[in-house]
C-alpha cells in the first residue's frame, strides 16, 4: 500500500500553496514539530491587510502517515480558533478510509461521521473510490458511489532536451 497520506505530503503540499504567490488572496503559516507541519494558519489577504481565517491541525501516527486533519474557523469576536470539523484517516492492508466530522457543541466532540470514502489501490494507478453515507433511520452506512480514478504515474521523472 503505498497511497497513504504522510508528513511529506504535507509539507510538499504546504510548499505547492506558498510558492505560488502571483495573484495569491490568502497567505499561509505553517508550523513545525519534529520536522513535520504540526499546523497551517491560513489568513485572508484582502489588498495586503490579513484576516485570520482557518487553521488546520496534522496529526499523525508513529509511521508519519496522517491520522487527523483538524479545521479551525476564527470567530472575530471571539478573537479566538474554534474547532469547525477534521478529517479521521485509517488505514489497512487493502486501503485506507477517510471520515469527516463536524464539531459537536453540545457533546463537546465531534459528530459521528455522516458519510465515509474508502480508498483501495486495485492496480498500478489505479485506486477504488467507495463512498458510504449514514441511512438515517436504520444509522447503518448505505454505498453511495463506487468511482475508479486512474492516476498519472507520479513516480517517474520527466526530462526535457
Amino acid at each position: 500500500m503505498n497511497a497513504i497520506i504522510t508528513a511529506p505530503t504535507i509539507m510538499s503540499m504546504f510548499m505547492n500553496l506558498t510558492t505560488d504567490v502571483e495573484n495569491n488572496k490568502f497567505c499561509y503559516n505553517a508550523e513545525m514539530e519534529d520536522n513535520r507541519i504540526s499546523a497551517i494558519e491560513v489568513y485572508k489577504n484582502n489588498d495586503n491587510v490579513l484576516s485570520a481565517h482557518i487553521k488546520r491541525i496534522y496529526t499523525y501516527d508513529e509511521q508519519d502517515r496522517l491520522l487527523m486533519r483538524e479545521t479551525l474557523k476564527w470567530n472575530k469576536r471571539k478573537q479566538t480558533w474554534e474547532k469547525y470539523s477534521c478529517l479521521c484517516y485509517s488505514y489497512s492492508v487493502e486501503g485506507y478510509t477517510v471520515e469527516k466530522r463536524f464539531w459537536d457543541e453540545s457533546s463537546n466532540d465531534y459528530a459521528e461521521a455522516k458519510e465515509y470514502s474508502h480508498y483501495t489501490i486495485i492496480m498500478n494507478h489505479v485506486v477504488a473510490v467507495i463512498d458510504y453515507k449514514k441511512d438515517n433511520q436504520t444509522g447503518d452506512y448505505i454505498l453511495a458511489q463506487n468511482t475508479l480514478v486512474i492516476m498519472p504515474d507520479t513516480n517517474k521523472l520527466m526530462t526535457m532536451e
